[in-house]
């Protein structure tokens, strides 16, 4: 009998740095032990993925989140490119949100896989475990 590789899903909603970095390293980390992650960007968290806003540090943040930044710790975005690197894991914005905002897949950092809806983010997601950020 064929075994079923475990799979993520995570859904990355918020735009605090900290919820942001938490969700990639959880998402990165499982994809390199092995597991198939789905990472579906979604309402505020796009700013952080806007290209101007990503090269501005233009993040909400906490304590922690602030501390991340002045010691230059790798962002969400270096966590994200190591999961694809070293494992399965694929990252899409969601189109509806885009949409509302007149945002393309080319204003975003390049780490997108595509840009799609809540419908296909959701037959990608069955069966998965299911993390919301």
């Amino acid at each position: 009998m064929e075994q079923q590789v475990p799979s993520l899903a995570i859904i990355l909603l918020s735009e605090n740095l900290e919820k942001l970095h938490a969700g990639s390293l959880v998402g990165s980390v499982a994809s390199m032990s092995g597991m198939t992650v789905n990472v579906f960007v979604t309402m505020n968290a796009l700013k952080a993925f806007k290209k101007e806003n990503f090269e501005n540090e233009n993040f909400v943040t906490g304590t922690i989140g602030k501390e991340m930044l002045a010691k230059k710790i790798p962002l969400f975005n270096e966590l994200l490119k190591e999961g694809k690197e070293n494992g399965v894991l694929h990252i899409y914005g969601c189109a509806l949100a885009m949409d509302i905002m007149g945002w393309e897949k080319k204003d975003m950092v390049d780490i997108f896989d595509d840009v799609i809806g809540v419908t296909k983010f959701l037959g990608m997601a069955q069966g998965a475990q299911v993390i919301t950020m």
